[in-house]
């Protein structure tokens, strides 16, 4: 990935980002289920989760979020945002961006976020979704970092209805009603208007563009009741993404990289199907079964630098079961199984480099390549967790997961345990351990492709230790804390040894030569509706770490925060008023600062310079090469800001919002940029203060 992609701060877009999903089998209306956010959640039967629980209903209406209840993750503990667009992910307690898994009623899908930072779901659809941070239950896999659950509601079996929204960001509709007496749908499509007013926020003597950021998706559900205990459900969903770039003269970025002199075209959609059946079997096991289909495709041109044209076609099936045994205890098993199908065409040039780990050369320097494959990857997991009811105050979890894929290794055990003691009323200890692997998203393919990476590399995988407490207080106020742990290994670096195709034929690119740890303290403190008020205060402590075992590096990992404050408080006037307000603090980025810079010619060697450090011969310089100091050794200045939202709901087929974001003009330093020649860098500020105005109307 080059660095503009990963590390340039998004000038255009509001930050934020959004969450996927998944959820073990409801025989229920599911609209009568609790929604919930979490730290890290343990789903043992026999006793209900006692740590705090925020509403989908709470996020919806979250200072800043624009009514997006995904988008409002950010206010939860020890989530940070890393990249942008299209590829915002959320980093969670150390791990990378790309080490989250995001599913949605069952079933994986594609990017959950846009190139406005917004999630690719209609709110008015999300019926409740889970952040899980650490240790989670086997039923999910593929994932190092968290797994990210969303459960979309089903349609409503009424009236025909449509309802309209509108915002600064973006125009939606939604049609649903019912079909029959056991059966409704809804469809939903959403369109961004970033368009119309985007050019307004950056300077063009630095950029601009030749296609204005645009984003659309869609949500579809099918729902019959086949019966009182079966649910047929038909499901799709997609989402797409465009933009081009073309840099101007005084652009830091063209200065640094000319091989972006013919700017930057993405554009990246996918395409989720699905059908569910879920029944509960005689004697009480419950049963879910889903035939999926997803198709993914991205679009790159980055100047001279790198052309890909990727699409993937995935297949699943996945069949889970929940059996309630007569003493009380619970047994959950099921497979997924999945076929890939992956086509490329790439060019462009390559620097062997994992930016996350190490000080990369520009990519402009590197070694010309022309890649083109296409190829079939097979993988399945199977899964058994034993929920054991010891006594009425200790439950205990235990699994063991084990996936295989045909291309890069063979089978990779994941046990897990967990347990909840209850000690008094309303107080209980938690603990929780678990190995996560992960294979490389299509983001991460670099490393493992034939042409120019390593097939032969070992899936990464992580180690994961929680232990914490849950208190509640009657039905005001309840509280979580978590201690964790986390242990990475196997993460990719460039093999040293490498040069070139060329000059070292027989060494490979990539190998597994880095790990990293993760540790902290996180805490969670809920109030819920009483005296017209709410809100919930998050606090979390962290370090995190990398080490590049083959050149013997250690370093704090780029998207490290020692301190996360996320303070959330909501009052409610009246019947149709409420006020609310969230402030957010967090420690700065780390970054690389540059120590010294030399001139070098577009095939690198160096060019001449005088006394004063002068090139020679101006006209041969193609670049000036940096010298960086260690890795992530500066960090900028603690960010903070302060939103404020207004919501009125005059009837209930109508409401209105009111945002201001940034509230006191913070102007947070995003990061440094240099001059052409890295003698001398300014700061790169946030956004000023931002008004909005959004609306609902339902027909």
């Amino acid at each position: 990935m080059l660095p503009f992609l990963r590390k340039r701060p998004n000038y255009f877009l509001s930050m934020s980002l959004c969450l996927g999903a998944f959820a073990l089998p409801t025989v229920a209306n599911d609209e009568t289920d609790a929604d919930v956010a979490e730290l890290s959640t343990i789903n043992v039967s026999g006793q209900q989760n006692l740590g705090p629980k925020i509403t989908t209903e709470k996020l919806l209406k979250v200072p800043g979020a624009g009514g997006d209840p995904l988008k409002a993750i950010e206010a939860l503990p020890g989530v940070v945002l890393g990249g942008f667009g299209p590829f915002t992910m959320p980093a969670v307690r150390g791990s990378s961006p790309e080490d989250n898994l995001f599913v949605t009623d069952f079933l994986p899908v594609g990017y959950v976020f846009h190139n406005d930072s917004g999630s690719t779901y209609n709110e008015n659809l999300v019926r409740d979704f889970k952040l899980l941070t650490g240790a989670w239950t086997p039923e999910h896999y593929n994932a190092m970092g968290s797994v990210m659950t969303t459960q979309l509601r089903d349609p409503y079996a009424e009236d025909l209805t449509t309802t309209l929204d509108l915002s600064f960001l973006r125009l939606g509709g939604l049609v649903e009603g019912a079909i029959s007496d056991d059966s409704a749908f809804y469809f939903s499509y959403r369109q961004s208007l970033l368009e119309f007013y985007v050019e307004n926020f950056i300077d063009e003597d630095e950029l601009s563009f030749t296609e204005v950021p645009k984003n659309s998706d869609y949500q579809f559900k099918y729902h019959w009741r086949v019966d009182n205990v079966s649910n047929l459900k038909i499901v799709a969903t997609g989402a797409k993404d465009s933009v081009g770039i073309e840099f101007g003269e005084e652009s830091d970025l063209l200065a640094h990289e000319p091989g972006l002199e013919e700017g930057f075209d993405a554009e990246t959609y996918y395409h989720n199907q699905g059908v569910i059946y879920d029944t509960v079997l005689s004697g009480g096991t419950a049963s879910i079964l889903a035939i999926g289909h997803k198709e993914e495709q991205t679009t790159l041109d980055i100047g001279v630098l790198y052309d890909l044209d990727a699409v993937n076609y995935e297949y699943r099936l996945k069949n889970f079961y929940n059996t309630p045994l007569t003493n009380g205890d619970n047994f959950r098993y099921g497979f997924d199984i999945a076929q890939t199908d992956i086509e490329y065409a790439s060019s462009g040039k390559v620097e062997p480099c994992n930016q996350e780990l190490q000080n990369c050369t520009p990519f402009s320097l590197g070694e010309a390549f022309i890649s083109n494959d296409r190829f079939t990857i097979n993988s399945q997991y199977v899964f058994a967790k034993y929920d054991w009811l010891a006594s009425p105050f200790l439950q205990v979890s235990i699994g063991l997961g084990a996936s295989q894929n045909d291309y890069l290794e063979g089978a990779t055990p994941e046990p897990r345990l967990e347990s909840r003691y209850e000690v008094t009323p309303g107080f209980t200890l938690t603990a929780a351990a678990g190995r996560h692997h992960q294979f490389p998203r299509p983001r991460e393919f670099q490393f493992i492709a034939p042409e120019f990476g390593n097939p032969d590399l070992d899936m990464p995988y992580s180690d994961h230790y929680v232990v914490g407490f849950e208190y509640a207080y009657e039905n005001s106020i309840s509280t979580k804390v978590e201690a964790y742990y986390k242990d990475i290994n196997n993460l990719f670096v460039s093999n040293k040894s490498y040069i070139s195709k060329t000059d070292t034929p027989n060494e490979v690119t990539y190998l597994n030569g880095a790990t990293g740890e993760a540790y902290g303290l996180e805490m969670l403190i809920n109030k819920n509706l009483t005296d017209k008020w709410y809100g919930w205060l998050s606090v979390a402590y962290s370090e995190t770490t990398r080490k590049d075992e083959t050149r013997d590096k250690e370093f704090n990992y780029e998207l490290d925060r020692p301190w996360i404050v996320n303070l959330v408080a909501s009052y409610k006037k009246s019947k149709t008023t409420s006020y609310g307000l969230k402030w957010r603090y967090q420690s700065g980025n780390l970054f690389t600062p540059v120590t010294s810079a030399k001139p070098v010619d577009v095939n690198g060697n160096d060019v001449a310079v005088d006394g004063n450090g002068e090139p020679t011969s101006p006209d041969d310089v193609y670049l000036w090469l940096p010298t960086y100091a260690e890795k992530n050794s500066e960090r900028l200045p603690a960010s903070h800001r302060l939103d404020f939202r207004i919501d009125y709901e005059p009837k209930p087929d109508a409401t209105y919002y009111f945002e201001i974001i940034n509230v006191y003009n913070q102007l947070n330093v995003t990061e440094y940029k240099y001059d052409e020649e890295y003698k001398t860098r300014e700061k790169v500020e946030s956004l000023p203060t931002i008004f909005s105005i959004g609306m609902k109307l339902v027909y």
